[in-house]
């Protein structure tokens, strides 16, 4: 009496984890690719850590719940059993690649050491000198960009020249950061 209904929602509850494995699996393919060559940025470095450490964590967890919905009972035994050594393989080799890029690369975040200009009519918009800052390997490198807000959440970031800014547009900031 009581067995269909829990078996039905069983199956949804599968569904569900294993399409929000794909998900997840999907924002942590954007992440590592696309999401690294487009000029929008976290505006807030703790945010953007607590992202990259929620997305690095998960994917090898996201991998392996992918099973609830690649094993299939009407599958044969030798089908089942590569699906499951395939995903644990794919996530054992996903899990040393995070390692790798861990202690190898390291977590940088572009950090503001000083805020030179802001748009006289929307103050959020400014021009900003920054630093690369790899922790304990020090600095990695130099930028002035253009900060736009977007969505709350980011910055739109562009690279400029100051010497070729309309400065009548501009008011000239000095602020540290």
């Amino acid at each position: 009496m009581f067995v269909k209904p829990v078996s039905n929602m069983l199956k949804v509850l599968y569904r569900i984890i294993c399409w929000s494995s794909l998900l997840f699996l999907a924002v942590f393919l954007w992440t590592v690719t696309i999401g690294q060559t487009i000029n929008f940025e976290f505006r807030n470095y703790k945010t953007a850590n607590e992202f990259y450490n929620v997305i690095l964590a998960g994917t090898p967890i996201a991998i392996l719940l992918t099973l609830f919905g690649t094993v299939k009972r009407h599958h044969e035994k030798a089908r089942k059993l590569l699906t499951i050594f395939a995903t644990i393989g794919l996530t054992v080799l996903t899990f040393m690649f995070l390692l790798n890029n861990l202690f190898t690369i390291g977590f940088g975040a572009w950090t503001t050491f000083n805020i030179t200009y802001e748009n006289k009519t929307n103050p959020e918009r400014q021009i900003r000198e920054q630093r690369y800052d790899v922790g304990a390997l020090g600095y990695g490198g130099n930028r002035v960009v253009e900060v736009k807000p977007f969505a709350g959440l980011f910055w739109q970031v562009s690279t400029v020249d100051t010497t070729k800014i309309d400065k009548a547009k501009w008011l000239r900031a000095n602020g540290n950061r």
